[in-house]
């Protein structure tokens, strides 16, 4: 996992929305990407040792065959190069409003789910998980799309308590946005009962502005 934003920073910025700020930037641990590239890349090495292998036999490789193994070797290392853009740029962004998911070299594919709907999170570890620090994590929201399930990530127990610390203090920040309401209509209440026993307005006027504080 990765704090530093290696994706294009103009992209991200793009997706952010007004006082919105990155947290938390994850990947797939190292591992996903490494199991991927292994086969293209074995496939090449083999290649270029069986080509040097037949070339200490014979005085030289013949034309056709020196073409072949040029041109998969390209196709492979094109595939390899294709897989770790592909890793690179598929990240997890935590910011204080939402979760983002965002994939895709040339043609990006972006999910969020907003944090104010996120119920609970489930992190599962196996035992190759525990031993290499990588995880799923599931986020169970109320709406039926967006981001569930993250899998593979690298350092779930960090992504986790980012989230979690996020959603605390987006939630502290709601009741601190409310408290103010709150105090507000109550010294309207107190201010009109006043007024009502000072005589200055009837309990008509009072029941009316009442019902009016009530329904804001």
């Amino acid at each position: 996992m990765s704090t530093n934003r290696r994706q294009s920073v103009s992209y991200l910025d793009k997706l952010l929305g007004q006082d919105e700020s990155i947290l938390l930037v994850a990947h797939r641990h190292i591992s996903f990407l490494i199991v991927h590239m292994l086969p293209t890349a074995l496939v090449t090495i083999l290649l270029w040792v069986g080509a040097g292998l037949v070339q200490s036999r014979v005085d030289r490789l013949e034309p056709w065959l020196a073409l072949a193994i040029v041109g998969v070797s390209i196709v492979t290392l094109t595939m390899t190069v294709s897989r770790f853009l592909t890793w690179q740029r598929e990240e997890y962004v935590i910011t204080n409003y939402r979760i983002l998911q965002i994939e895709g070299v040339f043609t990006k594919r972006t999910l969020d789910s907003a944090l104010e709907k996120v119920n609970d999170v489930l992190m599962t570890q196996s035992v190759l998980g525990r031993l290499f620090g990588y995880g799923n994590i599931d986020i169970l929201t109320g709406a039926e799309r967006g981001i569930n399930n993250l899998t593979g990530i690298s350092d779930p127990f960090e992504f986790k308590r980012t989230l979690m610390n996020a959603k605390m203090q987006l939630s502290d920040i709601g009741e601190g946005d409310r408290r103010p309401v709150v105090s507000d209509h109550a010294r309207l209440v107190t201010a009109l009962t006043d007024l009502r026993a000072a005589g200055v307005i009837s309990p008509e006027e009072f029941e009316e502005q009442h019902q009016r504080l009530v329904q804001e």
